[in-house]
């Protein structure tokens, strides 16, 4: 454990650690007894103290780093030992040129921030802009027309303003800005040194402080770790370029398909085919669950590929315990969704009916399918769940169920009918009953009867099944039409 201070160094507040702060306190005691001028000596050191201010808050993102003594003995060795800041006698005559290149412009990486000062919401743009040199109505126009088209534009911006630091100090919005913005902070900064700097520029000082930043440079380090970027962001903007059209066929998936975000109007009737099994509640949850569990893991990747491109720093490790809750409250909702859908095939339910029919003028009853069904003619057949089929006709969907037609022997000439399905609850299961449609009509010898039973417009899929017994008395005989073979089962004889 280290004590630390607060210092503060040329106007910059700083931490320190102690054995830090001593080192640089005895290096500008013997900076300024290496001159003989003491108001010189002062000027100059003060001068050190702003540039040594400039580097300590070069490689600070935050006034809450403590520097160590190790960055104190980089920094000292970047400046130069306080023997190298003695004047010679005779001073080297230099020209204005000359002059003014000793005074080197600070420089800094240019980063990518959100810019706060040119924002409409969050500065997203604004920061875009300043990284790319570009006019923010850009990105903005792009966005927008991204939001209207597609729609997933707002989750990458959200995104983007989370992961995207705000540009609060002077540093931060000089990295934002650029080369252009390094100027202006130069013309500033002479205005507010003007009479140290004209000192400093007249002696060897500043040179030889420039001469210890060149020597420290690392010419194959600095290739090397230029490669190793490039690589990086070759490799992020793959990631990116991967996520986003991940994104995209997302969104086309949930615009031609069905959602709850049916923002598109084009689903068809293909949209109502989730309405026959869930609830519209089952499908809002269900919908933002599959939303999270597979959204989230595309963005995190997205934010990955987006931080190997613009190598800013944030705090990764919120961001990540963000997007695990919210995964993890995806895999909630879709378990919860599930056990609702469950829930609904759980209580099983039978409605019985009976009807006597008149006694036929002969000995033979004609069995022959109802002309007036309203199934349409023309079905294309897209699926069935435990024998009832999906059918699609006439541009909307229909639900049809093969009944169990059997004709038996008996006393009584009659119809018995057993409707059964199944709900969450008695009084449910009743309601899918009653969402069965079957129609049956006696014309003397002739006793019309639907081939199969169909669900009511509206009417939830849930395990619909349908009986009829046909009874008929000794001595009548049954013929069934052709049309019926496949569908009754004849016990009569």
């Amino acid at each position: 454990m280290k004590k630390t201070l607060h210092i503060n160094l040329n106007g910059f507040a700083f931490h320190i650690e102690e054995d830090a702060y001593e080192k640089l306190r005895l290096y500008l005691e013997k900076i300024e007894k290496s001159f003989v001028d003491k108001i010189e000596a002062k000027e100059i050191v003060a001068d050190i103290e702003a540039r040594i201010a400039e580097l300590f808050s070069g490689s600070h993102q935050s006034n809450e780093d403590v520097i160590t003594l190790g960055q104190v003995d980089e920094v000292i060795k970047t400046m130069g030992e306080p023997q190298d800041f003695i004047d010679d006698e005779e001073p080297e005559k230099t020209t204005s040129e000359e002059k003014q290149s000793t005074m080197n412009s600070p420089t800094y990486k240019k980063r990518l921030y959100r810019d706060t000062e040119n924002r409409v919401l969050g500065g997203v743009c604004g920061g875009l802009g300043a990284y790319f040199d570009m006019d923010p109505l850009v990105f903005r126009v792009i966005f927008l027309v991204a939001f209207i088209l597609y729609g997933m534009s707002l989750p990458v911006y959200l995104i983007l303003w989370i992961v995207m630091p705000k540009a609060i100090t002077i540093t931060q919005r000089l990295e934002m800005k650029g080369p252009a913005e390094y100027e202006n902070w130069e013309q500033n900064l002479k205005k507010e040194y003007q009479e140290v700097s004209e000192k400093i520029k007249q002696s060897k000082t500043y040179q030889n402080i420039n001469s210890g930043i060149s020597k420290g440079s690392d010419t194959m380090g600095m290739a090397l770790s230029k490669v190793v970027g490039f690589l990086g962001s070759l490799i992020g903007v793959a990631i990116m370029i991967g996520t986003l059209a991940a994104l995209v066929g997302l969104v086309l998936t949930f615009t031609f398909g069905y959602t709850f975000f049916d923002f598109s109007n084009v689903s068809g009737y293909y949209a109502t085919l989730p309405n026959y099994f869930l609830s519209s509640l089952d499908i809002t949850l269900g919908t933002i669950g599959v939303l999270l569990l597979v959204v989230i893991p595309i963005l995190m990747v997205f934010y990955l590929g987006f931080k190997l491109v613009f190598k800013f720093k944030t705090r990764g490790g919120l961001l990540a315990l963000i997007g695990l809750i919210l995964w993890i409250s995806g895999w909630v909702l879709v378990v919860y969704t599930a056990a609702r859908v469950a829930r609904n095939y759980s209580v099983p339910e039978t409605v019985y009916s009976k009807s006597v029919l008149n006694e036929p003028t002969g000995n033979t009853i004609y069995l022959k399918p109802n002309a007036k069904s309203n199934f349409p003619d023309y079905q294309e057949h897209l699926f069935d769940v435990n024998r009832l089929d999906v059918y699609l006709a006439d541009d909307r969907i229909y639900v049809q169920g093969n009944p169990k037609i059997e004709l038996v022997r008996g006393s009584e000439f009659a119809i018995d009918i057993k409707k059964s399905a199944k709900g969450n609850s008695i009084s449910n299961a009743q309601a899918n009953i009653d969402g069965i449609e079957y129609f049956w009509l006696q014309k003397d010898t002739v006793i019309y009867i639907d081939p199969v039973f169909t669900l009511q417009e509206g009417s939830k899929i849930r395990d619909q099944k349908l009986q009829l017994v046909l009874t008929v008395p000794e001595g009548i005989q049954v013929e069934v039409d052709d049309d019926l073979q496949w569908v009754v089962n004849n016990n009569l004889d």
